[in-house]
């Protein structure tokens, strides 16, 4: 069974009734009118758009190409995947043996 899923609302400024927002959140150009009252309903998700919008999805300082690699670090990730590779061989010798 699914949780229910309801749609999006504000309240109206001006006589303070709720109203349903559309899917798509408008933008200034096309502004979501109260029925009641007539009076511009402000769309919260608007603010929330334009700032994921104006932050980049990935940081440009962690990219592969711009860490700093030292000789430990280096030799630490090759250890640890000999390790990796150690225990599920060893998990492979343990399944054999049950048979």
């Amino acid at each position: 069974m699914t949780p229910a899923s309801l749609p999006a609302t504000a309240i109206c400024p001006g006589c303070q009734t709720m109203v349903v927002l559309p899917v798509e959140p408008r933008g200034p150009d096309d502004p979501l009118i109260c029925g009641t009252c007539g009076v511009e309903v402000p769309d919260y998700r608007l603010e929330a758009a334009m700032r994921e919008a104006a932050e980049p999805e990935f940081d440009p300082d962690e990219l592969p190409e711009n860490r700093v690699y030292t000789r430990k670090g280096l030799l630490q990730g090759l250890r640890d995947a000999a390790a990796d590779r150690a225990i599920a061989a060893a998990r492979g010798f343990s399944d054999r043996a049950k048979f």
